[in-house]
């Protein structure tokens, strides 16, 4: 339920904040006046695109807030943890338009995506609105509606995943075959770049080894020369023996008593850096004489491994893991046709899993879409169209390369199952029936959109209340026909928050709370105000409604006799 909504620079609303009752609500006024305006302030909340346009002149963005009851059930609470919406008894649903066209939400003040409006919507609101009317002459929408008005989505829900399973197993063998189909070609290829890889008998960090290895070759006579030397200078007294004697000596002397401890020590140390010095220079000294020919075959040895890095993924570490994924696909390769036996076992097995589900799934489609018909049927006669005949005609997914044969069709299946569907009307008696799209009428329409989604909010009694926004929906009636309209909003208010922009003062005569969208100047400019009318006021309005230029007694008297049929 939306217990408040807020409205912020949206087209001629500078400033509108609304408190919604529960039960059935009705917004009336001009044209011209806003009434668009605020069913636009609930599309934006359900996350319908947004355009820059909408922001009011002279502002750099709009707002619209609304505050909501917190639906429960399993999917809701999924989807609000989901969105880390996990405390609290509202849900404060915002969203923010500039003039740049930027668009942004939030809900309970966490960021979230428009597409997140959208998922959250269907458990919050549903607008209904010429643009769904319209929808109704689309038949894809129509199978959509069966399952809805019979509960079925658990039911769709396992077909698609049993579906999906077979397509996973499908693409596995349909992967296999076209391995089987070029196997020969690839293990030429496996084979050819296994031999090269293993002939190189290559070896983590070789690479290293034998850079240092080609540095030392191609400086050996200066590196020979250099160790000499430095020799050369350690060696005698001029190395770490003399440090030692000068050690000794001013040791003696702090021994004397003068301030000179720390020179002795810093002299021991760079006596046994000497020392070090000495051995590590002896141990390059004593490798082994250098071959001549030794630095050509690192020289080779270093250009092949280059090579096989850049052919094989720039390292020596990604040609190794090259090597073993080659020998993990020459196994797949050899043991393929085993894969694809014990995978065309798999597929047959998924396909009739997926075939039974999806026959269980039509033929509850068949006995819901009987009781949609009736029910619509029912509450259409109720609304002036007695000799109305409403049918669901049934298919197959008919396709010449469908994998599947249901009886005797070659049939496409799809997630949502094998089937087709198209409602089907007449709305005179003897006249045969036809697709809807090419039979009703625009008021015909409106009211069979009106009997359908009555009938649906009917057949989904353990669905939680929403909000219903209706927008048009008494476009091309009048007369006893609205009266009848009013009493079926009336009764939808009694599960659901209906709000309803009508024209009719038969429907407004029906809510519970009726509220006028005046517009008004304000400083010099159009703005849009909403007020609750009760007693005369709202008696006003419905002699406005009446078309009476002025308010005479007797209608002022008409519209008393309809608030007193409420």
């Amino acid at each position: 339920m939306l217990h408040e909504l807020e409205v912020r620079n949206l087209g001629i609303i500078d400033s509108l904040r609304l408190e919604l009752p529960a039960g059935f609500t009705v917004l009336t006024g001009e044209t011209g006046a806003g009434k668009s305006l605020l069913v636009q302030s609930l599309q934006l909340l359900a996350g319908e695109r947004a355009d820059a346009d909408q922001v009011r002149s002279g502002s750099d963005r709009l707002l619209v807030q609304g505050t909501f009851s917190r639906p429960n059930g399993g999917a809701a609470s999924e989807l609000f943890a989901e969105l880390g919406l996990d405390r609290g008894e509202e849900l404060v649903v915002r969203r923010e338009v500039t003039t740049g066209g930027r668009s942004r939400a939030w809900v309970n003040d966490v960021p979230v995506t428009v597409g997140s409006l959208q998922r959250l919507a269907p458990f919050l609101l549903s607008v209904h609105g010429q643009h769904e009317q319209r929808g109704l002459s689309d038949p894809a929408t129509h199978l959509h509606l069966v399952d809805l008005s019979g509960g079925l989505e658990p039911a769709v829900e396992e077909v698609a995943r049993a579906f999906e399973a077979w397509e996973q197993c499908r693409a596995a063998l349909a992967a296999r075959r076209t391995a089987l189909a070029g196997r020969r070609d690839r293990l030429d290829v496996i084979a050819f770049q296994l031999r090269e890889l293993e002939e190189a008998a290559l070896r983590p960090g070789e690479e290293v080894e034998l850079r240092e290895e080609r540095t030392w070759l191609q400086h050996a006579e200066r590196i020979a020369e250099l160790l000499a030397t430095a020799q050369g200078e350690l060696a005698g007294d001029r190395g770490s023996v003399a440090l030692a004697r000068a050690a000794r000596a001013v040791r003696a002397l702090a021994e004397l008593g003068l301030p000179v401890a720390e020179t002795a020590q810093g002299l021991e140390q760079a006596q046994w850096l000497a020392e070090e010095a000495e051995r590590e220079l002896g141990r390059l000294a004593d490798r082994s004489p250098v071959d001549p020919r030794r630095l050509e075959t690192v020289e080779v040895r270093l250009a092949l491994l280059e090579r096989l890095a850049r052919k094989y993924g720039g390292s020596i570490a990604s040609a190794l893991d090259h090597l073993e994924a080659l020998r993990q696909e020459r196994a797949e390769l050899e043991g393929v046709e085993d894969d694809i036996a014990e995978l065309e076992v798999a597929e047959r097995e998924y396909a009739a899993a997926y075939l039974e589900r999806a026959r269980a799934l039509s033929s509850q489609r068949r006995a819901a879409a009987e009781r949609l018909c009736q029910g619509v049927v029912a509450v259409a006669g109720r609304l002036a169209m007695p000799g109305v005949q409403l049918v669901f005609q049934f298919g197959l997914r008919a396709s010449p390369t469908g994998p599947l044969t249901v009886d005797g069709v070659a049939v496409e299946p799809s997630p949502r199952g094998i089937d087709t569907g198209e409602l089907l009307v007449t709305t005179n008696p003897g006249e045969p029936l036809r697709p809807l799209a090419r039979v009703a009428s625009g008021g015909e329409l409106s009211r069979l959109h009106l009997a359908i989604r009555t009938v649906l909010r009917d057949l989904s009694l353990h669905r939680q209340p929403l909000t219903l926004l209706f927008d048009e929906v008494d476009a091309g009636i009048g007369g006893h026909v609205a009266d009848e309209l009013g009493r079926l909003l009336a009764e939808l208010g009694r599960r659901d928050q209906v709000l309803a922009v009508t024209h009719l003062p038969q429907v407004a005569s029906r809510a519970s709370c009726h509220l006028a969208v005046r517009k008004v100047t304000a400083k010099g400019r159009s703005v849009t105000r909403i007020e609750r009318l009760q007693g005369e006021s709202r008696v006003d309005e419905l002699v406005r409604m009446l078309g009476g230029g002025t308010a005479t007694p007797s209608a002022r008297q008409h519209a008393r006799e309809l608030l007193g049929e409420t």
